[in-house]
């Protein structure tokens, strides 16, 4: 009987720190968004001169701190983009998108003579 109760015990547990820890709600992780979304769209606009609109993300609470923003570039849809944000130092990680695109990157130095 003793060993029931304590299995018992263990499932709910187990159950309760499962479904606890599920990472942020909606609204917060949509207000990590609304912080990120400018600070990505400068970034394009800083480092390669486009606009961006950036039409999804994802945030993989509590694995990583990092927001993933996916997008195009706002006068050409065939050309996504893709920004990796870390909410907690906020600052860019890294962006993707096609290699000649990508290519086009200004460098600290043209950004710093301008």
């Amino acid at each position: 009987m003793l060993k029931i109760i304590r299995l018992g015990i263990l499932f709910l547990g187990v159950v309760a720190v499962t479904s606890g820890c599920g990472g942020l709600s909606n609204k917060e992780k949509n207000t990590y968004y609304q912080k990120a979304l400018p600070i990505g769209q400068e970034y394009f606009k800083k480092y390669y001169n486009v606009e961006v609109e950036f039409t999804e993300f994802y945030i993989n609470i509590p694995m990583s701190s990092i927001i993933l923003l996916k997008g195009h570039l706002e006068n050409d849809p065939y050309t996504k983009v893709s920004l990796y944000y870390d909410f907690t130092s906020l600052k860019v990680k890294s962006e993707s998108g096609p290699e000649d695109f990508i290519k086009k990157r200004k460098s600290e130095e043209e950004i710093n003579s301008q």
